[in-house]
């Protein structure tokens, strides 16, 4: 090798020391870091492009660099991105000469492998941002559909017993009596009273029959089977329909919340002083298997409930034997 070539060689060595080496000891706390290039050529003035479309055509700004944007015309023909296009801009005439040495090549790899990495972080960010934002999303569309049905819940509850209301009644038989009827499957009806409710009212306050009714709905919640739905239908007055049952199974269910009612011992307020007192409940029974209407099953059970009052009350009464 010749003084000349070793001088050469020396002079690359030292050029790349003093303007490659640095950037990557710069890059550990500055990812803005790029090689610094003077040769950069425009490559629509270079290629004489009349491409309007380019989004490089007309920038004479320094520091783009043709290979690194998407979308730019070569030849009078779109390109891809970067990763897509490279291999041939590197080849072509305009990277050359932005990079007459070897000093300038290096820098120019450099800088696409940072812009590259730049990118693929970008994607990592945009992919981490899109799904935290479904996230949310998905989080918020939870909230708004058990808020809306904590509302639909409100709607169809009342709120003293928390039984479902006379309104919602109305619907579910609906549902209920078309699958008994579709299917012959028996549907029964329980209609409730609480014995002397009145007079219980007249004597300790609303307030005190307020806190018997709350109680008999929270009974009649626990005592019903998990696919029964009991309903205040009015004042004092309860309705439980009960699918797949028939008079004697809606007798056993009337049987257990009539027997713990009458158990249970209110503390109630009287004047001045505190005294205990209790009530019945009377219950009324009828079933069917074939399409009728809530009004004709409802009088069914009002007849034996009104048998089951003419008895004494706190007794449980089938339609068919009253």
């Amino acid at each position: 090798m010749t003084l000349e070539s070793n001088e050469e060689l020396n002079n690359i060595i030292n050029s790349i020391r003093d303007n490659i080496i640095p950037i990557f000891e710069k890059m550990i706390n500055n990812d803005n870091i790029s090689f610094p290039n003077k040769n950069i050529t425009n490559c629509w003035q270079s290629l004489d492009c009349k491409t309007n479309d380019c989004p490089l055509y007309g920038n004479t700004s320094n520091g783009f660099r043709c290979w690194q944007i998407a979308g730019t015309y070569c030849g009078g023909k779109p390109q891809g991105s970067f990763v897509e296009k490279y291999s041939k801009c590197s080849n072509c005439k305009v990277f050359k000469s932005s990079c007459p040495t070897i000093v300038e090549e290096i820098g120019e790899h450099f800088n696409n492998m940072v812009f590259l990495l730049k990118q693929k972080g970008k994607l990592l960010e945009d992919k981490e941002r899109v799904e935290r934002l479904n996230n949310e999303l998905m989080s918020a569309l939870e909230q708004l559909d058990k808020k809306n049905r904590e509302i639909q819940e409100i709607m169809i509850t009342d709120k003293l017993t928390g039984l479902y209301n006379r309104n919602y009644l109305n619907i579910v038989f609906e549902d209920e009596i078309s699958r008994s009827s579709r299917y012959n499957r028996p549907l029964a009806l329980i209609m409730g009273d609480i014995d002397s409710f009145k007079s219980y009212n007249d004597t300790y306050g609303h307030l005190e029959g307020d806190n018997m009714l709350s109680f008999m709905g929270a009974l009649m919640r626990s005592d019903i089977r998990k696919f029964d739905r009991a309903f205040r239908y009015g004042g004092e007055e309860f309705v439980i329909l009960l699918p797949e049952s028939d008079s004697m199974l809606a007798y056993i269910v009337a049987e257990r919340i009539r027997r713990d009612f009458e158990k249970k011992t209110f503390l109630a307020n009287k004047g001045e002083e505190q005294v205990t007192a209790s009530r019945t409940i009377s219950m009324g029974i009828t079933h069917t298997f074939t399409y009728t209407n809530i009004e004709k099953l409802i009088s069914e059970a009002d007849k034996a409930l009104y048998r089951a009052k003419r008895k004494g009350g706190n007794v449980s009464v089938k339609y068919e034997d009253s």
